[in-house]
């Protein structure tokens, strides 16, 4: 699975890592998710290191919506045998401004790890500003980074943002959690 994440990133540009999440990260995002939201996108999942483990933990009534826009990540994602998880092959800006196309009217929490640092700022703003209409009351948008360069455009948008960092991948990440 390595391998193939290694080939997919070195050929596809808007993938932002040379390696898949490590478990420790993986982990880290399901604490802040579960069991409060049931509701959840991601944006982003790669080959599914984070989906996978979300789905063991997620309780029956729950739902992922997992936005994927390369081609390979999103054709193996769609063989996870799961019917709580929905895959989406798209950019996570083509979806976030219209949920409800794809059934989805009610969001408790987004989680992404799409390489923002490829994005111009505008892009980045949109994508923030899109889920947070998306959200409902009490709902959060996770980012997880190499760097904490989404924190201003989350400050603007939400209340409350919690910056937490997890040094237990190569390289570290940084955790921004904001909640609407």
């Amino acid at each position: 699975m390595a391998i193939n994440f290694i080939k997919t990133a070195l050929t596809d540009y808007r993938v932002g890592a040379l390696t898949r999440s490590s478990h420790f990260v993986a982990r880290r995002v399901v604490q802040e998710l579960l069991p409060a939201y049931r509701r959840i996108v991601e944006y982003g999942p790669g080959d599914g290191a984070i989906t996978k483990l979300l789905l063991q933990q997620l309780p029956a009534d729950g739902k992922i919506l997992a936005i994927e826009s390369n081609p390979d990540f999103a054709r193996g994602l769609k063989n996870i045998a799961d019917v709580r998880l929905q895959v989406v092959e798209a950019l996570a800006q083509e979806v976030s401004k219209d949920f409800a196309a794809f059934g989805w009217q009610k969001i408790e929490a987004v989680f992404s790890g799409i390489p923002f640092s490829f994005l111009n700022p505008d892009l980045r703003q949109r994508i923030v500003d899109q889920t947070y209409n998306a959200l409902e009351p009490g709902g959060i948008f996770l980012v997880y980074q190499y760097s904490t360069l989404m924190a201003p455009y989350l400050k603007k948008r939400f209340k409350k943002v919690v910056v937490k960092f997890e040094p237990r991948n190569f390289p570290p990440y940084f955790l921004m959690i904001a909640k609407k």
